[in-house]
Formats: structure tokens, C-alpha cells, sequence
């Protein structure tokens, strides 16, 4: 996995032109400087005075990200003195540092957690900058204030902040990303520094806030869903393969006091609102969990994500947005046991949120540690979604029926390229190559061709090549 995930940032050959700009009151959000990168695929947008987060990640005039509509045009201050109904949550793609419960003290000064989370990292403006890296890419480069930690938290019985005794955390985060001319993919350095003077142990939840109503008055969460790959060997620290983290009387109790009166003598409210929710879809494919949105459902699945990535469907549009990260890995420490989590929120408009979660990292004063995203786009034919890699995603695994000689398959693609069949033998050589059609993200790919195959082939691997060099497997099968 480890050699899967230094090819993914081994990526070098697009050719470059002007894709970041800066724009004014950029969609007519009310923000002054917005840093867009932009090629004929996808757009993409931060905002400094929102925390430097990014509040738009398209594609085509495919959304995937929810926008906070009461928070446009605004920015707020530093100041650590926020209640617990005074969450500046813009929208978009954000991030909370790790572990949540030592960032701030209780009424006995105690360490533990607040929310809203921490403002600096989370809420007050950014420095944003359009940077070059080290392969000559123009990048996007976000700067959040130093965040010192614990902050104040406020206890509403004695009406009043209470104050941490010493500042034990210093911490400060950026971020660079860049896109490519001819592809719908983001490439997304996060690094968190502890610049304090003491040794800490921190890490970052990373997450994206998704569109999940078409019409907020239709309520079709079922037509947006999040799916993410488990494997029966990885549990969670309980034991169990996941957990939803709320009760079936917490759920009553939120849609009773939030959205409309239920009635506990009533069999039919009871079916159907004293439960976790039924947009727990569980395993819709081998190996593949799904989560529906559901704006009645204020609650979580947490889970190990099996392999590296994590994907969000709108399914009106057959619009997919995945997310590729760094592998799990058993040996390293994660919050609560878990790389990944999706979260359905009733908070004002709704939105699923798709997060992932760092590792810990033991950080002496000055040290860093860096954390490597891919996120791509692609139309698709159907969900769910069965795999994802580089090149793209797989709905349809490759199927050869050989009473017919039908080679079948279905996919997403990131990538403007050349799609090719290679034939291979049992030594992996290249005994013929097939010529298909071309694809690019705004594409749906549906194999479905004619196939000649002597005993001597033993494998076949579908390709998408890019500038008539690089090759990337899209899908594989063993004959």
C-alpha cells in the first residue's frame, strides 16, 4: 500500500497554463479576494477571510460542496470567546485538530473538548498566497494564525468564560494544493507544525461538508450518498466493525425538539423514528458500506476505511467525488481508533460530510508533520461504488463472458486520455494491445466489446493513457 500511495504523488506530465486566478465576489458570495484554480473539468475555490477554506469543488457545473447561505460575505476575528450556538461553520472543505477533547478545560480546569472547536485554525481569516512548487506547478498556499491551545469555554450556568491556568499548545497549519490542465484531480499537501515550546501529540480531522438536497423542501437525501470500503479484519477499538454514534433515543429526542412533534404512543412514529436511522445502508457491495443522507438522522458512522479512499455520489447527477489518502496503518495511533468517518447534520440547510482523520504525530517544538490527499471527480454510470485508484473508479468490474467473447465493464475517469485493453501472459508480457475510446471526468466509460483471447493470455488490464506516455490501470482480471 505504501508503494500504491508514493506512485499516486509520482504524477509529473501535464502540460501547465494559467488554472489559478484571483477573482472579486467570486459566485457572488460577498468575499472580497477568492484564489480559483480552474481547467475545463473541474473549478475550485478558496476563501481566505473563510478560514482559507475551500467552498467550491465542481464538476463541470456539478457541485460537490455545501455553502453556508447565512455565512456569505462574512469574517470573523480571533477571539477564542465563542458560545456553543456561535459555530462559525461555513460550509465546504475545513478541518479540526486532534485529539477534540484536550482542546480546552472544563469547570475545574480540567482538559476537554469545546465546540465550537478552536477559532484560529477553524474560523478567523487565513493568509493565502498562489505559490509554485518544486515541479514548477502554480499552487494555492493557506496559513492559518498560531492556535494556542486549551481555549476558553463557556459555562452557561455562572454565565462566563473560564479561562485554561497556561497555554500547553502552539500549533499553526497550511496547506498547498495544485491541479492539472487536463484532469479532474487535486492535489492537497496539509502540514501541521507545533510551534510552541513543548513536545505535543496532534493530528487533523480533514473533512467535506456535501451538498445533499437537491430542493431542501423535497428532502431527497437518498439521492446523495457516501461509500467507503471495510474489511472484516479491521475493527474498531470496541470490537465492533462500526459504530453509529447515536441511540435510538437520542435520534427521538433530536426530531422531537428540532423538527416536528412525534408521538411515542403512536406504532408508526415509533417504527419509524425510534431507531439509528435507516440511511445506514450497510454492505451494498462486498466490502462496500453506504451512507445516505438523512436530515433527521444528526449522527455518525465510524469505521476503518479498508482501503484508501472515500467517496461522495450525487446520484441525480451520476456525479462522483472521491477522496484518496494515505493508507491506514495498524502500527500508528488515530483518534478513537479510526482514519475515517461520515457524518449526516441536521444544522441549518444539512449536508453530509465525508471526514478523515490523520494519525496522531508525537511533535518536538519546530517539527511538522505533512499529510498527502487526492481528491478526483468523475460521472459514473451507477452506484455503488466498487473500487477507486488513480486512474479512476470502478461501478463495473471487468467481466469477460466467453461464450460470447464479451469483455463488460463501468467507469469513472479522472483523466483526459486513450483508454487500451492489454492482453498479457503468464509473464505479464503485453501479447496485444486494443485500441478503445477516449475518455475524459465529464465521461461516463461503459466497456463493452468483442474479444478474441487464446489459451496464452491470462490477463487482461484496462488502461487510460495520458499524452501518449503514461499509462494508468483503470481495472485488471485474471483469466
Amino acid at each position: 500500500m505504501k508503494n500504491y500511495f508514493l506512485i499516486l504523488f509520482s504524477i509529473c506530465a501535464f502540460s501547465q497554463e494559467k488554472t489559478i486566478s484571483v477573482e472579486k465576489n467570486y459566485n457572488n458570495w460577498g468575499w472580497s479576494d477568492v484564489y480559483v484554480a480552474k481547467n475545463k473539468y473541474i473549478s475550485l475555490a478558496v476563501v481566505p477571510e473563510a478560514a482559507g477554506r475551500i467552498l467550491e469543488y465542481n464538476l463541470g457545473d456539478v457541485p460537490s460542496l455545501w455553502v453556508n447561505p447565512k455565512l456569505k460575505g462574512k469574517s470573523f476575528g480571533a477571539s477564542e470567546e465563542v458560545k456553543m450556538n456561535e459555530w462559525r461553520n461555513f460550509g465546504g472543505y475545513r478541518l479540526v485538530p486532534l485529539p477534540i477533547e484536550n482542546s480546552s478545560i472544563d469547570k475545574n480546569g480540567n482538559k476537554s473538548k469545546r465546540w465550537p472547536p478552536p477559532v484560529v485554525i477553524g474560523d478567523s481569516p487565513y493568509k493565502v498566497s498562489i505559490g509554485e512548487n518544486s515541479e514548477g506547478k502554480k499552487t494555492i498556499e493557506v496559513q492559518s494564525g498560531v492556535q494556542e491551545l486549551p481555549v476558553p469555554f463557556f459555562f452557561g450556568k455562572e454565565k462566563k468564560f473560564l479561562y485554561p491556568d497556561k497555554i500547553d499548545e502552539k500549533i499553526q497549519y497550511g496547506r498547498s494544493l495544485y491541479i492539472e490542465s487536463n484532469s479532474s484531480l487535486v492535489y492537497i499537501y496539509h502540514t501541521l507544525k507545533n510551534v510552541g515550546d513543548k513536545t505535543i501529540k496532534k493530528g487533523l480531522m480533514i473533512s467535506s461538508q456535501h451538498v445533499s438536497w437537491s430542493d431542501s423542501k423535497l428532502q431527497d437525501g437518498h439521492n446523495f450518498s457516501a461509500f467507503i470500503p471495510f474489511s472484516e479484519e479491521l475493527k474498531l477499538p470496541s470490537g465492533a466493525q462500526f459504530e453509529i454514534s447515536a441511540t435510538p433515543k437520542q435520534r427521538w429526542n433530536f426530531i422531537n425538539r428540532n423538527r416536528f412533534k412525534i408521538d411515542k404512543n403512536n406504532t408508526e412514529d415509533v417504527k419509524k423514528y425510534f431507531n439509528k436511522g435507516t440511511n445506514w445502508k450497510g454492505e451494498v457491495a462486498p466490502g462496500i458500506y453506504e451512507v445516505e443522507y438523512d436530515y433527521n438522522a444528526m449522527a455518525g458512522l465510524h469505521i476503518i476505511s479498508s482501503k484508501s479512499w472515500i467517496c461522495y455520489v450525487n446520484k441525480i447527477t451520476n456525479t462522483a467525488f472521491v477522496k484518496i489518502m494515505e493508507p491506514y496503518d495498524a502500527s500508528k495511533e488515530y483518534d478513537h481508533g479510526i482514519n475515517m468517518a461520515i457524518f449526516c447534520s441536521g444544522l441549518e440547510t444539512g449536508y453530509l460530510e465525508t471526514e478523515v482523520k490523520t494519525p496522531l504525530y508525537t511533535l518536538q517544538p519546530k517539527e511538522s508533520f505533512t499529510y498527502k490527499e487526492i481528491h478526483g471527480a468523475a460521472k459514473i454510470e451507477t452506484s455503488p461504488v466498487l473500487d477507486v485508484n488513480l486512474a479512476g473508479i470502478i461501478t463495473g468490474k471487468l467481466q469477460l463472458k466467453k461464450d460470447t467473447q464479451t469483455l463488460k465493464g463501468s467507469y469513472g475517469v479522472f483523466m483526459e486520455g486513450q483508454a487500451f485493453l492489454y492482453l498479457k501472459n503468464k509473464r505479464g508480457k503485453i501479447i496485444k494491445e486494443i485500441k478503445l475510446e477516449k475518455v475524459n471526468p465529464l465521461k461516463v466509460f461503459i466497456l463493452q466489446t468483442k474479444i478474441s483471447i487464446d489459451k496464452s493470455i491470462t490477463s487482461i488490464d484496462l488502461i487510460v493513457r495520458v499524452l501518449k506516455s503514461e499509462d494508468h490501470v483503470l481495472d485488471s482480471l485474471k483469466i
